[in-house]
This record gives C-alpha cells, structure tokens and sequence, in this order.
C-alpha cells in the first residue's frame, strides 16, 4: 500500500532536547527510535518560543473570580499569560507549514497536556497549546506520549494517524464523490471493527454525497470517520473481521490450506498468536489468489507492521 507520509507535532523534550523547565528532557524512546522513521515530525516547545528561557521558573494555571485563567509562575505568582500565549502562537505558525494528522504532547504540562490541573479548585482542562490545536486541527489525532506507553494504545494512535493521513490525501487531491465511495470500500473492515453503526451511518452519507457540497461532504465525513476510528474495538470484532476476509477464500484454495487459515483465526481468538500473524497469511493469500478487494482493505495494512502490537 502506498502510504501518504503522515505529518505529527511533538513536544520538543519528547525528542530528548533539554528545553524543559529545569534543563532536563522526557525522551520517549518509541518516538524517537521507532515512530519517527515513518511519520515526519514537527517539535514546538511553546515555553522556549515565549521567550521564557532554560532553565526557567516553572508555570501552572491558575482561576480566580476577578482575572479568570492566567499562567502563573510556580514561586514568585507572575503572570506569564500574555507570554505563553506569544508562544502558542508561534508554535502553531510553525505546525501551518504544512498538513497536521497528529500531535504527540507531554503530559500535565500547563501548555501541552490534555488535562492539567487548575489552581482555583476548577476541573483539569487542556493545556493553553493543546486548547488551541484542538481548535485549530478537531480531527488530528492528539495523545499524551505518557499514555503511548501502553502498547495497545500506541497501536491505535498508530492506525488513527494512518487513516487520517490517508484521508487528509484524498480531501487534498480532485477528488469526486466516486473517489470517497472508494475509500469507503476500502476501509470498510477497519471501520466496522470500530462498530458497525458508525460504518453504516457514514456509509448513508457516501451514498448521499451528490446533494452535499464539495467542501462541507469533506469534513462532514472526516469528522464521522475520525469519530468512528476513535471508538474502542474488541478480540470478538476482529476475529468477525478476519473471518469475514477469510470468506473470499472460498473456493479458491484447497480445503487443507482454508482449514489452516481457520485454525489461524480461532488461535487469535484465544490468544495463541498476534493478529499481525493473521493479517501476514491474508496478506499473502490474497496476493497469490489476487483477490483485489481483500488486499485493498486498509485493514489488512493500516500502518507499518512494526507500529502494530504483538497482540
């Protein structure tokens, strides 16, 4: 599968650079050794573009009455508002360079985390930098590299972020209605491991484009789409999905060879073997018996292997 080159903001420190407060970093191995070969990254650190300095008194948020939500700093209470704010807006500048599919931040940070704590007794809300992405960009795919430590959940940042790019690809070209029918087709299995409502919903939208315009169809089914990839997926799911694929076989390989890619399906479903075992033999099968629609399922392929967890 041709895959179009995901684009992929990331706190600088995640990177190992020693932009953090106390002169220190957060290296995430697993971007930088792993994920970094096939995305291309973008590092903002909205504190160092402020102007603010390493190291450097470390901010929090605070609320009152009177001033409402300020950036604070930790022991001399200076407010640092307008400052991170110059920062924010030179790291988002940066990010418009080109296509934004994903954002990897440091969490509890007062500019990039996704739910940091407010001095004033108010709940967790985002980071003032992740605030304004999530405005800028609703459907990029933003984690906290905390969370990615989990390999399934770095599997499904993964295939997130791969689908969004393929998305971003087509909305980007001159696609026609019959383009987006297309790609519906093509990640008809990965979406219904998501759910089948979610599938069928957007599948009545495809069927409806030519009463849209062009524009509004584009991001009315992007927001759907990233929506139906956001929601959870089960062992159960995937094992419909496999089987569903493993249909196209059917007589078109020997009974012992299908009995064989049975077995292989129902040791997925007990944990006996990855699902990337599964999808490998698949793979192969519908190459050698060139079965087009099989191998065009985004399913079978949704990211590059080496992203995909062992489960």
């Amino acid at each position: 599968m041709n895959r179009p080159l995901p684009r992929v903001g990331v706190s600088h420190c995640l990177l190992g650079e020693t932009v953090r407060y106390d002169g220190d970093h957060r290296r995430q191995d697993w971007i930088v050794s792993h994920l970094a070969a096939h995305v291309a990254l973008v590092a903002v650190c909205p504190e160092t573009s402020a102007g603010l300095g390493v190291p450097r008194e470390p901010v929090h948020l605070a609320w009152a009455p009177k001033d409402g939500l300020r950036v604070r700093g930790n022991d001399s209470g200076r407010d640092f508002t307008d400052a991170l704010e110059r920062g924010v807006a030179c790291s988002l500048e940066r990010l418009r360079q080109g296509p934004l599919d994903g954002c990897l931040l440091k969490a509890r940070s007062p500019s990039c985390g996704l739910a940091v704590e407010v001095m004033g007794g108010r709940e967790a809300i985002p980071g003032r930098f992740a605030e304004a992405l999530k405005t800028d960009w609703p459907e990029a795919v933003r984690a906290e590299a905390d969370a990615l430590e989990d390999p399934a959940a770095r599997e499904a940042f993964c295939i997130r972020l791969f689908a969004r790019a393929r998305l971003r690809a087509l909305f980007s070209g001159a696609w026609i209605p019959g383009d987006l029918a297309a790609f519906h087709a093509r990640e008809k299995m990965l979406l219904l491991v998501h759910g089948r409502p979610a599938y069928t919903r957007l599948g009545r939208l495809v069927a409806e484009a030519g009463r849209w315009p062009r524009e509004a169809l584009a991001g009315e089914y992007t927001r759907r789409f990233m929506a139906a990839l956001a929601g959870p997926t089960t062992r159960g799911r995937h094992v419909d999905a496999l089987q569903h694929l493993s249909g196209h076989l059917r007589g078109r390989l020997d009974p012992l060879r299908r009995a064989r890619v049975r077995e292989t399906i129902e040791d997925y479903r007990h944990g006996r073997c990855p699902r990337q075992r599964v999808l490998a033999c698949l793979r192969a099968l519908a190459d050698e018996l060139d079965l087009a629609w099989v191998r065009r399922q985004s399913y079978l392929d949704p990211c590059p292997p080496s992203l995909l967890s062992r489960g």
